[in-house]
């Protein structure tokens, strides 16, 4: 199918029409009850998604061509035959990809895509997007914009409840969560990262309710839901929050010790140095559980350099070993932020990621280098800033160690992208109580 029959001149008045309602009924039904500040804000953040959703379709139809978008939108098309044909079929709204992919297998006229390929997450991104079918009359531009706005009322709040814990770093707030431009782009048409966002923020607004003891039951099927959802769709995401925080309360339940009489100093002296002594000695006992990793990821370094040179990269290959993965890790973390270069564009498209870069990269070091005594007390502090540095962090590793195009790195790193920001300006932004005293 030629990208270009996706859209048509109606779509758009559809589009602009669908814009203005979605917005009245967000105003009205969701976020009715924001200051003056807020609905400013929230008005310019839903323009820029419609703005962006419009955009990113137009340059997938007349630009990039096919790609996973396009491949997620025509299976929908399958599952919505199915269902025409026979309504029982909208159980498969509630089954695997297994059982659905049996019955693709038994009709000819069902050309499937994507979901063959039997990944859960991609046939939820299918299932969703049947799901809007109907009140999107089918129109490609139309669920598009849908998953804008999905993503958007999520990142909106994600936004009011660390507005509600920072309120003095409001403004700093709306730059990492709602507008940081490649996440702002990439998170608004139909795509697993518009989702991850959307349950990444539902998820975090919900934990702050319940960390506020504000409707217990519902909030904590909310976040369990959500949670259920960051797995299935980008599983490393949800094990890069794990990772982050069993480490986080790892070191805490260390210093509680630490600061407790000079047996409980030397116990756990003793005790880190011997486990200390027992990891690094035994690196290769981890080979195993890397192994797999590296070579995937060889594998995608040579791929994406055959298939197309001029938007990728590589940095050498990985030792199929636990040390050869800690040797590399500072690289995929600087590879996910900081890249592409200015001097390593190509692209037009491309251009505008490498500035963003850029600067991310010169805000991230100025701030490390200004406040680097403050980072020891504001990890003592702040569980949050934790959570955003390490989660940051792990997922860098992930992300860099696995991506070798600059377009797909771009997009893959947005769900990460929210909470160095937010680490970064915490940092900038902290002030230790004796100074705030002086003040």
């Amino acid at each position: 199918m030629d990208t270009v029959d996706l859209i048509s001149g109606g779509d758009f008045l559809l589009f602009f029409a669908y814009a203005l309602f979605t917005y009245y009924i967000l105003r009205v039904a969701v976020f009715r009850n924001m200051d003056k500040n807020f609905r400013r804000l929230f008005t310019v953040f839903f323009v820029l998604k419609a703005f962006c959703a419009l955009l990113m379709t137009l340059l997938i139809v007349y630009y990039w061509g096919l790609s996973d978008n396009t491949a997620f939108y025509l299976e929908s098309q399958n599952l919505v035959k199915l269902i025409k044909t026979d309504i029982s079929n909208i159980s498969y709204l509630f089954g695997g990809v297994d059982s659905y992919n049996e019955k693709i297998k038994l009709d000819n006229e069902l050309s499937s895509t994507v979901s063959s390929l039997g990944i859960e997450s991609n046939f939820l991104v299918v299932k969703i997007t049947t799901l809007l079918y109907p009140i999107a009359f089918g129109r490609y531009l139309l669920i598009n914009f849908f998953f804008s706005v999905i993503a958007a009322v999520g990142q909106f709040k994600f936004f009011i409840a660390l507005s509600r814990r920072y309120p003095h770093i409001k403004k700093n707030i709306a730059v990492a969560v709602l507008l940081m431009p490649s996440v702002l782009l990439y998170s608004s048409y139909l795509n697993k990262e518009t989702l991850c966002m959307a349950f990444i923020g539902f998820a975090a607004y919900a934990l702050f309710q319940l960390l506020n003891k504000r409707k217990p039951v519902i909030n904590s099927l909310i976040l369990l839901l959500n949670i259920l959802f960051i797995g299935i769709i980008k599983v490393y995401v949800l094990v890069a929050f794990l990772v982050a925080i069993v480490f986080i309360y790892l070191v805490k339940t260390i210093m509680h010790f630490w600061k407790g009489a000079i047996l409980s100093k030397i116990f756990i002296t003793i005790l880190l140095a011997i486990s200390l002594f027992f990891f690094f000695s035994n690196l290769d006992y981890f080979d195993s559980y890397v192994i797999d990793f590296a070579d995937k990821s060889n594998t995608f370094q040579q791929q994406y350099n055959s298939l197309d040179a001029t938007s990728s990269f590589e940095f050498g290959e990985i030792e199929t070993s636990f040390s050869g993965l800690l040797k590399k890790a500072p690289l995929g973390i600087y590879t996910t932020y900081f890249r592409p270069h200015l001097w390593e564009v190509n692209k037009l498209v491309i251009f505008f990621s490498a500035l963003e870069s850029f600067l991310v990269f010169i805000i991230t070091f100025g701030a490390l280098i200004r406040k680097r005594k403050y980072i020891r007390q504001l990890l003592r502090t702040d569980v949050f800033a934790n959570i955003s540095l390490y989660y940051a962090l792990i997922f860098g590793v992930i992300v860099g160690l696995t991506t070798f195009n600059f377009g797909s790195l771009v997009r893959y790193k947005i769900p990460a992208v929210p909470f160095l920001m937010m680490f970064v300006f915490l940092l900038l932004h902290y002030i230790p109580k004796k100074e705030e005293v002086k003040v």
